[in-house]
């Protein structure tokens, strides 16, 4: 029981961060989500989301919540071990 909360508990702090992370990329390439995949400007939307994922603007706030998330993942594995052991 306790192996499957930490699992959906880690899915869930990984998702969140790439939900989050990609609309923060089509908010700053100024793209509205639904629109994104349709209409006449897809390969200037594209070009765009392309331009941003070289920017280290971008990636260094990634960096950040990928180290937090990492830390929060290492953290609650030790707690599932130590309520298992």
């Amino acid at each position: 029981m306790v192996e499957l909360i930490v699992q959906i508990v880690v899915i869930t702090l990984w998702g969140a961060m790439i939900a989050i992370h990609t609309r923060r990329l089509l908010r700053l390439a100024r793209i509205e989500a639904p629109v994104f995949l349709r209409g006449r400007e897809l390969r200037q939307n594209l070009s765009r989301v392309w331009w941003w994922l070289g920017r280290e603007e971008f990636w260094r706030a990634v960096q950040i919540d990928g180290m937090r998330c990492t830390q929060i993942t290492l953290m609650l594995f030790l707690l599932a071990l130590g309520l298992l052991v």
